[in-house]
């Protein structure tokens, strides 16, 4: 489960009962499919879910399940246009799915949220299961923010159902706060430590209500509590400094208030790198190579990290250091021999620089460490594709292509490796699908009419390639 803060609320995001076994998919092979998406989604490896989703759904395209899974997937990648055009197809097939109108409902708050616009969603949920205590809790946080007198029975109503629910109760006492009686707010706070001491944001509301009446030692109680599981918490470390003070510890305190000071500065720093980091960023892709690099040696000159190693390596290289952008690449896997992205970029220097088996290797070593990684199983394929090995190439193509459906290149990639093996009728599939991805790219174009050509459809041949060449035309 995910936790928004809203205005005054706190709500807590759930992806909703799963068809855990998969009972709705007839087909064996698009319900083995459906499992080890579900286990992927158990860890958070979206990518591979989504892949595996696919691949069930193309077995059963009119599977509600399947589709609100997609649904749950593309919103934890904020995808929210694919998330909601899933949902709603699942609705759609399944109007009485208490799944997939829930989920919709949570997404519609995700992607605009504190404006409550799954209001209705929430309402349809709990027509269909009254008891379902998410949406009774979304939909009292939602409707809190604008009317608390509606929003209070509905909450009430949830801990009667989950007594154990911990966010439940922690909305609750953020209502009864905002209502003005916060000794019933502090009880229902440590109701939700109570069934779950690891909600630290029920801690972080007690203390400002605990603050708010003077209650100073057991404000320090409460902080040591969130420190023992956040140590560089700043602002909990503050209001401890400020606590311990208060209650008469000026020497713990004030040593307390020395590691904030530390706290904040490095803090600062962090936050200053990664403002630097992300502007050298813009500057690689608008081509201003040499600011990205300026952008990226200030982020690390105040922060060392492997981020902001790799980056600079890759602004170097743009800038026509490719030797110095190689050894602060290399500088980044010294510091975390286990990024994936930092093995694939390195490659891909490599690659561009003419050293085929350094970069098969970095990319092929990517892959060890993040089998879903798109872009390097593009890279390979291409490799794999110019020395003939068309059956692999296309398969690593695919792969790209499934992981990520907006990935053009791969997908033109894909329908190029498909037409080398003559397997007309599939590169047609991904050459219109490079089309509809980019339909002012000329060679997504040309290719789809060369292809229809292959087919012996002279008519669409003629219309691709005439469209082809109207592009180049104002291309130039």
């Amino acid at each position: 489960m995910f936790l928004r803060i809203s205005t005054v609320m706190t709500l807590a995001l759930a992806t909703g009962m799963r068809a855990e076994d998969g009972a709705t998919i007839q087909n064996a092979q698009a319900r083995a499919h459906y499992k080890k998406a579900l286990e992927y989604g158990d860890k958070g490896l979206w990518s591979p879910e989504i892949l595996e989703l696919n691949q069930a759904r193309e077995i059963e395209p009119a599977n509600a399940d399947i589709l609100v899974e997609l649904g749950i997937a593309h919103a934890e990648r904020k995808e929210w246009n694919l998330a909601l055009g899933m949902l709603r197809k699942a609705i759609a097939i399944a109007p009485g799915s208490v799944r997939a109108h829930y989920n919709l409902a949570l997404t519609l708050d995700r992607a605009d949220p504190g404006k409550g616009a799954g209001i209705p969603e929430y309402r349809k949920t709990l027509s269909l299961d009254p008891r379902h205590v998410d949406a009774l809790m979304n939909l009292g946080v939602d409707i809190g923010d604008r009317n608390a007198a509606e929003a209070k029975p509905l909450l009430e109503r949830a801990i009667r159902i989950a007594p154990e629910n911990a966010k439940v109760h922690l909305n609750f006492a953020l209502l009864l706060k905002r209502q003005g009686d916060e000794g019933a707010s502090i009880s229902e706070f440590r109701e939700a430590i109570r069934s779950n001491p690891s909600l630290l944001e029920a801690r972080r509301q007690l203390i400002s209500t605990l603050m708010a009446q003077n209650r100073w030692t057991q404000v320090i109680e409460q902080c040591h509590e969130i420190l023992n599981r956040e140590p560089d918490d700043a602002a909990t470390r503050y209001t401890l400094a400020r606590a311990l003070m208060r209650d008469h510890h000026e020497e713990d305190g004030q040593k307390e208030m020395a590691r904030v000071l530390k706290l904040r500065k490095r803090a600062q720093d962090e936050e200053d790198a990664q403002a630097l980091q992300s502007e050298g960023i813009r500057y690689l892709r608008t081509g201003r190579a040499q600011d990205a690099v300026k952008s990226l040696r200030s982020a690390l000159a105040r922060y060392s990290s492997a981020g902001n190693h790799m980056y600079l390596g890759l602004a170097l290289v743009g800038a026509g250091d490719v030797d110095t952008g190689v050894r602060e690449l290399k500088a980044a896997l010294e510091m975390e021999p286990s990024n994936a992205r930092a093995h694939l970029n390195l490659g891909s220097v490599y690659l561009q620089t003419g050293q085929k088996a350094p970069a098969k290797n970095e990319f092929e070593t990517a892959l060890k460490l993040d089998p879903w990684l798109a872009e390097a199983h593009n890279n390979l394929g291409m490799m794999l594709a110019e020395n003939e090995q068309l059956e692999d190439a296309a398969r690593h193509f695919r792969l790209a292509a499934d992981l990520e459906p907006q990935y053009l290149e791969a997908v033109f990639n894909l329908g190029l490796a498909l037409r080398d093996l003559n397997r007309i009728n599939d590169a047609l599939k991904a050459f219109r699908r490079a089309a509809e991805l980019a339909p002012d790219n000329p060679q997504a174009q040309y290719a789809l009419g060369m292809t229809l050509r292959d087919k012996g459809d002279a008519a669409g041949a003629r219309l691709a390639l005439d469209r082809a060449a109207a592009l180049s035309k104002q291309g130039k």
